[in-house]
C-alpha cells in the first residue's frame, strides 16, 4: 500500500492511499465469499459455488464494489497509523480509480486549542434566599392542586371546568363538532386559540353563544394564521375548585403528612431553597465556561462541524417525527427555510465545540480527571433524568 499525506488547511490532511493487486486479491475474495452465502445458484450448494461460477453471476464491477466496501475502511485506518494522525473525526473518503485502486481521504485531526490566562477568570456566585412570596404561591399551588372540583350555581369565570358543545368553521368549512368537551377556561389557554375562554365568560348552564375570532401571527397551522374561525358553543356545565383552609388539617393531607402548617411551611422552604441553589450553580457553572469559551481558540476541520451539524439537523428530525410533524411543517411554522435552519445549527454546534474542547483543554493543562465512584454517579443521574 502506497501512502502519501499532504496537509491542508483546518486541521486536515488528504491522504492519497494506492494498492497493488496483491492486496486487493484478499478483499475480492472476501467479497465473493459473502456474495456466494447469499445467493442459490442452481446445482450447487448455499455458500459453496467457485468463484468461477459467483463472479458472473453477480458481475466484476459489483464484486469490485464489494470488496471496496470492506478494504476501504480497513486500508485507512492502516494509512492514519502509519502516518501517526491524531485523527479527530470522521474521513471524507473518494474513490480516484479502481483499476488500480486508488481513492483519497481528507482526515480531520483533533483540534488545535488555546487557551488564554483561563486562571484570570473570576465570577461572583450568587447567594440564594427563599421569600415568603415563594411559600406562598407554592401553598396556593397546593391548595389548588388539592381541592375538589365542585358544580358551580352561577356563569363562567376564569379558571372554572366547563363541560361544552363547540362547533368551528373557517372558510365555510367545519373544522371541528364535538360534544360534551371538558375545557379549562384559563386566559392563557392556548386551546382551540387564544382568546376562547374569555368568550365564555359570563355564559350560564344551558346557554349558547356564536362568536369569531382570527387565528394569531404564532398559530401553528400558517395556513390558518390570519383567518377568522367562526364559533358556535353551548355549555352544559360549570365546575369551580372548592379551596380549603390553609390550617393544620390541610398539611395533615400533603403529601405523607404534615403535623402542622408551619412543618409543611418549612418543608417548602427547605425545596425551593435546594432548587434555587441547584439553579444558582448551574448558572455560575454556565457563566464561568462562558468566560472560559471567550478566552478559548479552537481551530478544527469543517468535516467535525458539519458532521455534528448532521448529527443535530437528524436527531430533531426524529423529534418532530415523533410528534407527527415533517421537518418542511416546522420550517414554515418558524418561517425559516432549510438554508437558514442549517446556519443556525451550525453556529449552535460551533458554540458547544467551542465550550466542549475549552473544557477538555483545561482538564489537561490542569491534569484533572475523574474518579469511577464520580463516573458512576454521574450515569446513575443521567439514567433517572432519563426516566423508565
Amino acid at each position: 500500500m502506497k501512502v502519501t499525506a499532504e496537509e491542508l488547511p483546518k486541521r486536515e490532511i488528504l491522504l492519497n492511499i494506492e494498492m497493488d493487486q496483491d492486496e486487493l486479491d484478499p478483499y475480492l475474495d472476501r467479497a465473493f465469499r459473502r456474495a456466494a452465502q447469499q445467493l442459490n445458484i442452481p446445482g450447487f450448494r448455499k455458500g459453496k459455488a467457485p468463484r468461477a461460477v459467483v463472479e458472473p453471476y453477480v458481475g466484476r464491477e459489483t464484486l469490485m464494489d464489494d470488496a471496496l466496501e470492506i478494504l476501504m475502511p480497513e486500508a485507512l485506518e492502516k494509512a492514519v497509523a502509519q502516518e501517526s494522525l491524531d485523527q479527530g473525526g470522521i474521513p471524507h473518503v473518494e474513490i480516484v480509480t479502481k483499476d488500480p485502486v486508488v481513492f483519497k481521504a481528507t482526515v480531520p485531526l483533533m483540534p488545535k486549542v488555546a487557551l488564554d490566562a483561563y486562571r484570570d477568570i473570576r465570577h461572583l456566585r450568587e447567594s440564594v434566599e427563599v421569600s415568603e412570596e415563594q411559600i406562598k404561591e407554592t401553598l396556593e399551588h397546593l391548595r389548588w392542586e388539592l381541592a375538589p372540583w365542585e358544580p358551580a350555581d352561577r356563569p363562567v369565570a376564569l379558571e372554572d371546568r366547563v363541560t361544552l358543545d363547540v362547533r368551528a368553521v373557517v372558510d365555510g368549512r367545519e373544522v371541528t363538532n364535538q360534544k360534551g368537551v371538558a375545557y379549562m377556561a384559563r386566559a392563557d389557554n392556548p386551546n382551540p386559540v387564544v382568546g376562547f375562554a374569555q368568550e365564555l365568560v359570563d355564559l350560564a348552564q344551558g346557554q349558547s353563544k356564536e362568536f369569531s375570532i382570527a387565528f394569531p401571527e404564532d398559530y401553528e397551522d400558517a395556513g390558518l394564521v390570519g383567518k377568522d374561525c367562526s364559533f358556535s358553543v353551548a355549555v352544559h356545565e360549570v365546575k369551580e375548585k372548592k379551596l380549603p383552609d390553609l390550617d393544620d388539617e390541610f398539611a395533615k393531607g400533603v403529601g405523607q403528612g404534615f403535623d402542622t402548617l408551619e412543618a409543611l411551611r418549612e418543608d417548602i422552604r427547605s425545596g425551593i431553597f435546594t432548587q434555587e441553589e441547584e439553579a444558582a450553580r448551574r448558572r455560575y457553572e454556565d457563566a464561568v465556561i462562558e468566560q472560559l469559551a471567550s478566552r478559548t481558540t479552537v481551530e478544527l476541520s469543517d468535516l467535525i462541524v458539519e458532521h455534528e451539524v448532521d448529527h443535530l439537523l437528524h436527531d430533531e428530525q426524529e423529534s418532530l417525527q415523533r410528534q407527527q410533524v415533517g421537518m418542511e411543517q416546522y420550517l414554515q411554522t418558524v418561517g425559516k427555510n432549510p438554508e437558514e435552519h442549517r446556519a443556525e445549527a451550525r453556529e449552535a454546534v460551533l458554540k458547544r465545540l467551542n465550550r466542549g474542547y475549552a473544557l477538555r483543554q483545561l482538564a489537561e493543562l490542569e491534569s484533572l480527571t475523574a474518579s469511577t465512584d464520580e463516573i458512576l454517579e454521574d450515569k446513575k443521574t443521567l439514567l433517572e433524568a432519563a426516566g423508565p
